[in-house]
């Protein structure tokens, strides 16, 4: 049961700076509420949208995902399928060079997640307790590839996903990855 203020008629709500349902919503399969909200900075303010998290609790409220739990979440995942996520990031890394930003509002408005059917069936073995369900990884990751795709020359979420993948391969330091998610500093 989703908190009645925030999801209403199957759409996820916000009460701030634009007052108003989401753009789009969509639920993954452990009932998690992910919405895509007008959003205002990047080359195309007006195509540019930001993505809120609703868990499936009667208190719980929309939060922006930061980068650093996606990371973490996948982080975590690796302990027990590290080969699979791996798999999982370079799927993504491969997308991201693949797909190109929305031209519309009314694409950005119609637009089905393309790869949580694929990814729920490579991935449907990937669980681990008190992380986000694969789908939901999967609609965060693709809809984190099309926004940073609507700035030319943004390059930090292509940046965390490849760095992931070098932290889970013993590559990077994980201080890295946290430095990149949280404060923005590559190094």
């Amino acid at each position: 049961m989703y908190n009645p203020k925030y999801f209403i008629d199957n759409e996820m709500w916000q009460y701030r700076d634009p007052k108003g349902p989401a753009i789009h919503t969509f639920v993954a399969s452990d009932g998690t509420a992910i919405g895509i909200f007008q959003g205002k900075k990047g080359a195309r303010p007006d195509l540019d949208f930001r993505v809120k998290i609703l868990q499936p609790k009667p208190d719980a409220k929309p939060f922006l995902l930061p980068h650093d739990e996606w990371v973490v979440d996948l982080l975590l995942k690796a302990q027990h399928h590290k080969d699979a996520v791996v798999r999982l990031l370079d799927y993504y890394l491969e997308f991201y060079e693949s797909c190109k930003p929305f031209d519309s509002l009314e694409e950005r408005k119609l637009y089905q997640p393309r790869t949580l059917k694929e990814i729920e069936t490579k991935f449907a073995n990937v669980s681990t307790p008190g992380t986000m369900s694969i789908g939901g990884i999967a609609i965060i990751l693709e809809l984190f590839c099309l926004c940073e795709k609507q700035t030319p020359d943004a390059h930090q979420f292509k940046l965390a996903l490849q760095w992931t993948k070098e932290c889970i391969l013993g590559q990077r330091d994980f201080k890295n990855v946290l430095n990149l998610v949280i404060r923005h500093r590559e190094y």
